[in-house]
């Protein structure tokens, strides 16, 4: 009788556990990255706008896109040009020249990053972060839970068409 019960209750747990992991992976969770913590709020970051002319593409080993300021070559994160195109947007090339308006956002260990919230580029405007909660726009264009239909804020392209 007590295995019997025993049985019952780890059955239930483990029911409990896969249940919340399956939440999860399927993006039903908060988390990190996703522009509203537990890690940083991107919003708790200092505002700023970087313009120059793109130095380097992020890369699987580096992941920021490298801007040249004229002063310093400076990076941001949250740019992640394979789910733009995939969103439909022209690539980003090396030697266009941008404006990002980005979050300096500090983490826990101290470290700094500059979070990219918007990308002008030939006149065309990419929203990158949705304004209210700060999460990815692009998140399901990379296969990481979230649609990439219905609720990218009718994106207009850089070919003049826009997001349906």
């Amino acid at each position: 009788m007590r295995s019997i019960k025993h049985f019952f209750i780890a059955i239930a747990i483990m029911n409990f556990v896969l249940w919340g992991a399956f939440s999860a992976i399927a993006g039903h969770g908060k988390g990190a990255m996703d522009g509203t913590g537990p890690i940083a709020s991107i919003f708790d970051g200092i505002p700023t706008t970087i313009s120059g002319t793109i130095s380097a593409l992020p890369l699987t080993t580096d992941p920021g896109l490298k801007v040249d300021t004229g002063d310093a070559i400076v990076t941001l994160f949250g740019v992640p040009v394979t789910a733009l195109e995939r969103m439909g947007f022209a690539p980003l090339t090396v030697g266009e020249d941008i404006v990002a308006d980005c979050y300096e956002v500090t983490f826990s260990d101290g470290s700094t990053k500059l979070i990219a919230v918007s990308i002008t580029a030939e006149g065309d405007t990419i929203s990158l972060r949705d304004p209210e909660s700060g999460r990815p726009v692009w998140r399901g264009a990379m296969g990481q839970g979230g649609t990439l239909g219905g609720n990218n804020g009718g994106q207009q392209l850089r070919d003049g068409s826009c997001l349906q």
